[in-house]
């Protein structure tokens, strides 16, 4: 998949967030919160989309209860819906996962040119200035994206202290920096991972997977149900990834590829595509979330 410099971010430098509640008042407040859910299913009706969903009283239930987990205010910036963890990983190490702060631009910069930068055979005698250039670019963007952006989400994944991971969610109606050029198309109004990176010394751990599954939590918690995300067709490893991750390409996208599209991904493992010298194109994928899986 394209990469390209990551360039929001989610924690606000200007307020503190509120204190998140006890464990005690967690469980006493999800107790509350399944004595109240009715008993009957109820239906929501959409006018504009000639539709008629049913609401599983358990689910909004269990949505309310991880709100409350997010410090109770999720209508705010982004940041606010991302609960700090510490995630055990399958080789018993441990890491930690949070919205990235303005602090860890820099280290974030740092990770994203190594994995990312490139430059074209004629500019290499220009690659000095070209690096920096686009460090500070991305820097910037990381920092414009902590202090200002409300509609992307960036958290970071640290292993000792030190940033080994981050990642990158659009939210609704977010921009998303040429991924909307991809297809198939993802619908504009839900939210879309644009990136998974994690350093290569770090890779094979699960911590790309501990990244993806807090990005879910997060977008639950502001009461989205859905999550998009693209990825190369020849990229096997974040096809596995992806997909032992619940994601799976929807019906829809699959049964409205071009002939283009068809041809495209037919080229997959040829000597062409190997050598760059052939587009194969995307799949789009798709989770749907549930609220329960993420308390």
């Amino acid at each position: 998949q394209p990469r390209r410099a990551m360039a929001a971010a989610t924690m606000s430098t200007l307020r503190a967030p509120a204190p998140a509640p006890s464990v005690g008042d967690h469980r006493r407040s999800r107790s509350v919160i399944a004595r109240a859910a009715p008993a009957r299913p109820n239906f929501r009706v959409n006018l504009g989309k000639g539709t008629v969903s049913v609401e599983d009283p358990r689910e909004e239930a269990a949505k309310r209860a991880l709100a409350a987990a997010t410090a109770g205010n999720v209508t705010g910036r982004p940041a606010e819906s991302v609960r700090p963890r510490d995630v055990k990983l399958k080789d018993n190490g441990n890491v930690s996962i949070a919205a990235m702060t303005e602090e860890d631009c820099v280290d974030a910069t740092k990770l994203i040119m190594e994995l990312f930068f490139k430059v074209r055979p004629q500019d290499f005698l220009a690659k000095d200035r070209l690096k920096a250039e686009q460090a500070e670019r991305v820097y910037g963007g990381l920092v414009q994206g902590v202090v200002e952006s409300e509609d992307r989400l960036l958290l970071a994944a640290k292993v000792g202290g030190k940033l080994v991971g981050v990642a990158e969610v659009s939210l609704p109606g977010g921009a998303r920096f040429g991924a909307e050029k991809f297809e198939p198309k993802a619908p504009a109004d839900a939210p879309y991972v644009s990136d998974v990176a994690v350093a290569p010394n770090q890779r094979g751990r699960g911590i790309g997977k501990s990244l993806l599954r807090a990005c879910e939590a997060a977008v639950v918690a502001k009461g989205c149900a859905a999550m998009y995300l693209h990825t190369k067709v020849d990229n096997d490893d974040a096809l596995a990834l992806f997909e032992k991750g619940g994601y799976a390409e929807p019906a829809d996208a699959k049964a409205g590829l071009t002939q283009m599209q068809i041809a495209q991904r037919g080229t997959k493992g040829g000597p062409l595509a190997s050598l760059g010298l052939v587009e194969v194109g995307h799949v789009l994928l798709k989770k749907e979330l549930r609220a329960s899986d993420y308390n």
